[in-house]
């Protein structure tokens, strides 16, 4: 059963060019549904525009976002910045079921827009979902190669910048035609500086108006900046209304085929500053962060979602930041001590009861900005009351585009670690295979008569010397998965 090309790689092969000048963030898919879709962008232009699909038109719903606006710690750092109102501009595509390829032309006054999306699979058809986490976008990441140490060469960095590894990795992604892509928090760099949100949505000139993009807030989507007030609980409540603005949903369902996705903010929890609470720095659970107590809506919420998803026999996907089981610094336990995080990913392992009792079947985090995969055993109890073994899987796929960090301590839980189970090979001073790179999760789920099959490959992409520059490689981590 043949995934769908993704319209040709219509969207890598547009003609970008300048759409409008007044454009900041070009049409992205902010939701889709079976009978309908909606299509975001942002503008200084408060005029509404025209959308045209499949036969249809309409009008964008315009609403002013000062939320957008550069906070002004950046306007003094950075006096060139325009303090120009910004717009969001929304139009709901509907009358798109059964479809299965939606055109649309958006109607800018200097040159429209053309671009395209598939509608959502049907529970006969196979679904490929990639998941990575940490781009942690900003400008400032161009020319900026992260930090790549080894015991033998600690201050040794990677093999391009940040902002090149981040393009070569959507690229790659792009061409394997996702139905969505899934992001595990820290999209950018500091929530709060809308210089780094413009520079996320760079990166997604075509490919967010041609895949939708499911995310997860980071710790970084609550951080104002390193200016602008860091944690401190005013400019936490400024940044994340910026994603907020973006991505409305603090958490969220949705159902790709015989696939459903769970999203949750895991951010900050009570009690404050207790071995429940996964940032020590913030203090707004209950407040503009839902937490994850056991008493919280949220939880709730995420109960109700598993028992009808497991109902339904779905492949679960639940995506969240913190990574409960980790080899890396936020593995440690919650803290300011010594052997201790502040930031700890330890704290929603509170949540594991909840995923074993209702077969969750993978859980796709980053945060510690690596590849690592561990395992969970228990027992998941059915619809009809029974006990069954189950496995649930737990990923970092933190290595999106930002850092490329290394283990910090043992995980008695962990399978695979890029860093240890693939080893670098080099010949005649080019890396050829192996290391820690910039990659993500790919999941195909395909039906079958009694449910599903699942594969999961860890992939990775290679930089290769080419001429005075880099081409890339898609290549596979040696940990392929197939499940049940």
């Amino acid at each position: 059963m043949p995934i769908k090309p993704l319209i040709s790689l219509v969207f890598w092969l547009l003609s970008l060019g300048t759409v409008q000048a007044d454009l900041l963030t070009y049409p992205y898919i902010q939701d889709l549904s079976t009978d309908k879709a909606v299509l975001c962008w942002v503008s200084h232009d408060a005029d509404p525009v025209s959308v045209r699909w499949l036969g249809n038109e309409a009008l964008s719903l315009v609403t002013p976002t000062s939320a957008l606006n550069f906070n002004p710690a950046e306007l003094e750092e950075f006096p060139d910045l325009s303090s120009q109102p910004r717009f969001l501009h929304t139009v709901t595509l509907d009358k798109i079921e059964g479809r299965d390829k939606i055109e649309y032309q958006v109607q800018f006054p200097n040159e429209p827009y053309n671009n395209a999306f598939r509608g959502l699979p049907s529970a006969q058809e196979r679904v490929r979902i990639i998941a990575y986490g940490d781009s942690e976008t900003e400008p400032e990441s161009t020319g900026k190669p992260a930090k790549w140490a080894t015991p033998e060469d600690p201050k040794r960095l990677y093999l391009v910048d940040q902002t090149t590894g981040y393009q070569a990795n959507l690229e790659a992604i792009g061409k394997r035609a996702p139905s969505a892509v899934l992001i595990a928090g820290d999209l950018v760099e500091s929530g709060g500086e809308q210089r780094d949100w413009d520079e996320f949505w760079r990166h997604k000139k075509t490919i967010a108006g041609a895949i939708p993009f499911l995310t997860a807030p980071g710790n970084h989507e609550y951080y104002a900046g390193p200016r602008q007030g860091k944690y401190e609980t005013e400019s936490s409540r400024a940044a994340i209304a910026k994603y907020r603005t973006y991505f409305p949903k603090p958490y969220y369902a949705k159902e790709l085929g015989r696939v459903t996705v769970i999203s949750l903010d895991s951010i900050d929890s009570l009690p404050h500053r207790s071995e429940a609470d996964s940032n020590h720095y913030l203090q707004a659970a209950g407040d503009f962060a839902p937490g994850y107590f056991s008493e919280s809506e949220q939880v709730k919420w995420l109960e109700d979602e598993l028992a009808r998803a497991q109902k339904k026999g779905q492949f679960i996907a639940v995506i969240f930041h913190h990574c409960p089981y980790s080899s890396g610094v936020h593995g440690l336990p919650p803290g300011s001590g010594d052997a201790q995080d502040p930031q700890s990913g330890q704290p929603l392992q509170a949540l594991t009861p909840l995923f074993l009792k209702y077969g969750v079947d993978v859980l796709l985090n980053g945060h510690d900005e690596m590849m690592e995969r561990s395992e969970v055993v228990g027992q998941e109890i059915t619809p009809d009351g029974e006990s069954r073994p189950t496995t649930l899987q737990v990923y970092d796929v933190g290595i999106g585009g930002d850092g490329l960090r290394g283990p910090e301590q043992e995980n008695p839980l962990r399978k695979f670690l890029a860093y240890s189970d693939s080893p670098e090979v080099w010949e005649n001073g080019v890396l050829r295979s192996g290391g820690r790179h910039y990659g993500h999760l790919e999941i195909d789920v395909t039906p079958t008569e009694t449910g599903w099959t699942a594969t999961l490959t860890p992939v990775y992409i290679l930089p290769l010397p080419d001429g005075d520059g880099w081409k890339f490689e898609r290549r596979e981590y040696p940990d392929r998965l197939t499940l049940p």
